[in-house]
């Protein structure tokens, strides 16, 4: 089974990172042992040399080193008898060390050994032993390589922790700049589409990116705000001539052909005011603030009694029994969002249909008919087409609850669309209640 490395960068670098401490907890104890070692080996050597002299020098004349447990000492001629030695024997068989006509220094055992050749005092070629014992008290120099390795094996694991730690905090505070970065790249949506990656708390490293990513946005929001003035503008042009029309048909005598005629024409007006309002929503949607759903329900409803009435329909707004929370929004937004539904329900239900709006005490507006419902196309769920149960739809139905839909993403909230009591359609607006900061 093979090991598959995280996707994360955070994991990556600290996995990166353990792996280095690992390595080095396991190779620096082991280089600095073998320094030491060596280090030991060299200063007991030339010690052990210089001993080596003096007792080849003493039994010249007499006289030899002090006689001490942990030394040995032996002069041996080319043959390998012993010539002299002090004490008497060596703590091992002469023929396992190496010798000859090169100077050798040798670990045997718990013995540091040199062997060396040297003049004899007859003048003969011969070879002189030398050995200690590393474990006679007096004997200090591994014990304090022993004792050094140890302490520094607790000051190298500290300071491998430390780096470790220090590491992860490092990374976890590079790795939260980018989740920072996200953050703000994922605030960024119609209500704010001002909103930009904040460069200052990022590391250099990752400023072309930023610089990029922020360059993107300023184009999508210059094509944005010219979409929406461009909108906004054909629809202002569109209007003039739209009422040249209707003064034209005016003085038409009456037919069915102008009643055709006035109808579409007022389609048409219908759909300019449409693109107006929603050339409003670039125009005003920076502007959220705590507003009162319940009084612009209420307002929603006065403007467009004079519509319903004559369309034949009636309509009744319902106080909630408390008073509703405020919410987040721009007041002319959500007044365009009710009136829309309102007028959606005048133009797809037939005469004599009951509207009513309601405000709910948690903050949300409802618009719900007695007419023949809503069915959400489930072929374009991403979208969110409607269509009514009857079928019967102007060109204009699916804009109007698209700018409801938009006024809302500005805002906040959501569409919920659902089924009345009565079987009619029922479209409420779930407004953001939480306090501006």
């Amino acid at each position: 089974m093979m090991l598959r490395l995280p996707r994360s960068l955070f994991g990556k670098l600290l996995l990166g990172q353990i792996a280095i401490v690992l390595m080095v907890a396991v190779a620096l104890p082991l280089l600095l042992s073998r320094m030491l070692n060596d280090t030991a080996g060299t200063f007991i050597s030339a010690r052990l040399e210089r001993e080596a002299e003096a007792f080849v020098r003493g039994d010249a004349v007499g006289k030899g080193p002090r006689d001490r447990g942990d030394r040995f000492f032996a002069l041996f001629d080319t043959h390998g008898n012993a010539l002299q030695a002090r004490p008497q024997a060596l703590p091992f068989d002469l023929d396992d060390l190496p010798h000859g006509a090169a100077r050798r220094f040798v670990t045997w055992g718990r013995y540091d050994v040199l062997t060396r050749p040297v003049a004899l005092p007859g003048g003969g070629p011969g070879w002189v032993v030398v050995a200690q014992d590393r474990t006679h008290p007096e004997e200090i120099v591994d014990d304090v390589v022993r004792s050094f390795l140890r302490r520094f094996a607790w000051v190298i694991g500290a300071a491998l922790l430390g780096s470790l730690l220090l590491s992860f905090i490092v990374l976890r505070h590079v790795t939260g700049m980018f989740r920072d970065a996200a953050a703000d790249a994922d605030a960024i949506g119609l209500p704010r589409l001002d909103g930009r990656i904040e460069e200052a708390r990022m590391p250099s490293e990752a400023m072309p990116l930023v610089h990029a990513t922020n360059r993107a946005l300023d184009r999508l929001e210059a094509g944005y705000r010219a979409q929406g003035d461009f909108v906004g503008n054909v629809a202002h042009e569109l209007r003039t001539p739209l009422a040249l029309i209707s003064l034209r048909l005016e003085q038409l005598p009456a037919s069915p052909e102008r009643d055709q005629i006035g109808r579409a024409v007022d389609q048409a007006n219908h759909v300019i005011r449409q693109l107006i309002d929603l050339a409003a929503i670039d125009r005003l949607h920076p502007q959220l603030a705590m507003i009162d759903p319940a009084a612009l329900a209420r307002d929603a409803v006065e403007a467009m009694v004079p519509i319903v009435y004559r369309s034949g329909h009636s309509i009744a707004f319902e106080e909630p029994d408390t008073p509703p929370s405020r919410v987040r929004g721009v007041a002319e937004l959500l007044l365009i969002a009710i009136t829309n539904l309102i007028d959606n329900a005048v133009r797809h239900t037939p005469a004599g249909t009951s509207i009513v709006v309601s405000a709910a005490p948690d903050g949300s507006v409802t618009v719900e008919d007695d007419g023949p419902g809503l069915a959400v196309d489930a072929r374009d769920p991403v979208a969110r087409r409607f269509r009514r149960g009857d079928t019967a739809r102007s060109d204009s139905a699916g804009l109007g609850l698209s700018i409801v839909e938009r006024i809302l993403g500005v805002c906040g909230g959501v569409l919920e669309t659902g089924s009345s009591a009565g079987g009619g359609a029922l479209l409420r607006l779930r407004l953001d209640a939480t306090p501006l900061a």
